[in-house]
């Protein structure tokens, strides 16, 4: 899928974290026990996971490329799954993944962004064009 006109690749890397942080946020304080009985939290979850895949799908090969933890393919590949074959999803992944992987990859993703806009900032900075004093036309002294 090719990235959407005017979208530039920090927007989905912000769309990435947003999702992870809201599936984060969706299981906090539960047991796996209660999860599995709570089918709204279960869906919300996998279309958290449905929009990570979809953004990371539109990630460019170097965007992808500087994220380690991201592991785009094992991403989209979720995102096929619950898209696809909604029925055989096996929670137990999804609650891992949530779980154990999220956490550390926000984190990751979050540094990414930081060094993005300081990058950016630089850049903006240094092609700020510095002209000349001139003095103005105003009142002449002694003259």
């Amino acid at each position: 899928m090719s990235p959407e006109i005017g979208k530039d690749q920090q927007a989905y890397v912000r769309d990435i974290i947003d999702s992870a942080n809201q599936a984060v946020a969706y299981t906090r304080g539960l047991t796996f026990e209660q999860f599995w009985d709570d089918h709204k939290t279960r869906d919300a979850v996998a279309m958290r996971l449905h929009i990570m895949g979809e953004s990371a799908k539109k990630l460019k090969a170097e965007t992808a490329a500087k994220l380690q933890l991201l592991r785009v393919d094992d991403v989209r590949g979720m995102r096929n799954r619950i898209a696809h074959d909604y029925g055989r999803v096996n929670f137990r992944i999804v609650w891992k993944t949530v779980r154990e992987n999220l956490p550390p990859l926000i984190s990751e993703l979050e540094k990414y962004i930081q060094q993005h806009e300081l990058a950016q900032k630089i850049r903006a900075s240094s092609s700020v064009a510095i002209s000349p004093h001139r003095p103005s036309n105003g009142p002449r002294m002694g003259m």
